[in-house]
């Protein structure tokens, strides 16, 4: 399960977890995501997700901050075509602090936490290895 945690909120965070995925760039993924504050579960939302959006999300992550994803200028933005989850923005708490403020946005999900630099990344490796090990349908 890939998990970030807030930095100064102890028990807030994001958790991504894979259901199962179909193998193949044009197929997709079914996954959950849950918010959590103060350890309290505040929403839980099981998802599907095309192969192309988690490719692009991991290597967003997993890079992160990345300035341009293939010859897209991010700006702080990450948007897919999705229905859940489908923006990522992030923004530097203070100048060169290395702890960003980032949003986690969807048609039905809004929710923030404020992380550094290599936990973002490290969240993005974590997400990158449990869609490898995923259950295949």
């Amino acid at each position: 399960m890939a998990i970030l945690k807030h930095c100064a909120e102890a028990g807030t965070r994001v958790e991504f977890s894979f259901i199962y995925h179909i193998p193949g760039y044009y197929e997709g993924c079914q996954m959950n995501f849950r918010y959590f504050k103060a350890d309290q579960l505040l929403y839980d939302l099981d998802f599907g997700w095309t192969n192309i959006t988690l490719t692009s999300y991991i290597n967003v992550t997993s890079n992160f901050p990345l300035d341009r994803l293939e010859r897209i200028e991010l700006e702080g933005l990450y948007v897919s075509f999705e229905k859940h989850l489908y923006q990522l923005e992030w923004a530097e708490v203070e100048t060169d602090s290395g702890m960003y403020k980032l949003r986690f946005f969807g048609s039905d999900q809004d929710f923030q936490l404020v992380s550094d630099v290599e936990s973002v990344r490290k969240f993005g490796r974590d997400l990158a290895s449990d869609w490898a090990d995923a259950p295949v349908r």
